[in-house]
């Protein structure tokens, strides 16, 4: 029993992960251990789209550079969505330039981290966008 009373459990964060690498996937998953959240998973940018209409995610986490859909495109594809439009979209990238950098706000990007990208860094802006509790690690 986790101690809360019936009818005033809170929901979980539901944070999408749309990368094409499952090793970072997974490296993710374990850097925002610790708050509880709920994580899915999508390939590219085209099943990451299917998969926030599906699961309405708290957060989105994307690569950019990804095939048949790229972060870009997520990206601006959920801020033309009525229903998903002011879903936090995180991007994430190898891409070392303004442009890319600029890129990523005119599409609408709540966030957007260099890779390799830093533990503290990611764990800040997720903390920050989903309102978490500050914790140890």
């Amino acid at each position: 029993m986790n101690g809360n009373v019936i009818g005033t459990a809170k929901k979980s964060p539901r944070v999408l992960i749309v990368e094409d690498t499952k090793t970072i996937t997974n490296l993710l998953q374990v850097y925002l251990m610790g708050w509880g959240l709920d994580f899915f998973d999508a390939p590219n940018g085209a099943v990451g789209l299917k998969r926030a209409r599906e699961l309405r995610p708290d957060l989105i986490i994307s690569d950019v550079q990804m095939p048949e859909m790229d972060g870009f495109a997520l990206c601006a594809a959920v801020r033309a969505d009525t229903s998903l439009h002011d879903t936090p979209l995180m991007l994430l990238t190898s891409l070392k330039d303004d442009a890319s950098r600029q890129k990523g706000k005119l599409v609408g990007a709540s966030a957007f981290l260099n890779k390799p990208v830093s533990v503290d860094d990611l764990r800040s802006k997720v903390r920050d966008i989903l309102k978490l509790p500050v914790t140890k690690y």
